[in-house]
Order: C-alpha cells, then sequence, then structure tokens
C-alpha cells in the first residue's frame, strides 16, 4: 500500500533521469567538436548553456500549452474551471 507512491517516485525519478540524460547527450553531440584539449572552450560552454536553455524554455512553453488544452477539454466537457 504505502509502497506505491515510493514505486511512482522512483519512477518519476528514473524518467527524469532518462531525460536529462538525453538532453546532455544531444547538447554535447552538437556542442563539443574538439577533443585535442583538456579544457573545455568558450564556444562549446556557451553552445551547450544555448542548448540547455533552449530545451528548458521548450519544455516549459511545451507544459503550458498541455496545461492550456487540457482546461480547455475539461472546460468543453462540462468541468466547472479551476484558476490558481
Amino acid at each position: 500500500m504505502a509502497t506505491q507512491p515510493v514505486d511512482a517516485n522512483i519512477q518519476t525519478f528514473r524518467d527524469f533521469l532518462v531525460q536529462y540524460n538525453n538532453v546532455a547527450e544531444q547538447c554535447f553531440n552538437s556542442c563539443v567538436n574538439d577533443f585535442t584539449s583538456r579544457t573545455v572552450s568558450d564556444k562549446e560552454e556557451k553552445c551547450s548553456s544555448n542548448c540547455l536553455d533552449k530545451y528548458l524554455k521548450m519544455t516549459q512553453r511545451v507544459s503550458m500549452r498541455f496545461q492550456e488544452h487540457q482546461m480547455l477539454n475539461a472546460e468543453a466537457n462540462g468541468a466547472p474551471l479551476q484558476k490558481a
């Protein structure tokens, strides 16, 4: 009984880590090209930072649009509209 919320939390955390690793890998592959130096160049660092920022902004925007869509569907189906 108490294990279900724990299992759900573990699964949520696993999903987060998978998503985080995917983004990190994509940004790394897109931004890091020079393996002749041990240090990360300013260009690579800026590219990686921009890549992550864009991903986070995109995720936030998609979440907001999804929430709006869900509210419109609920309203269309007769559910009372709740505003936070």
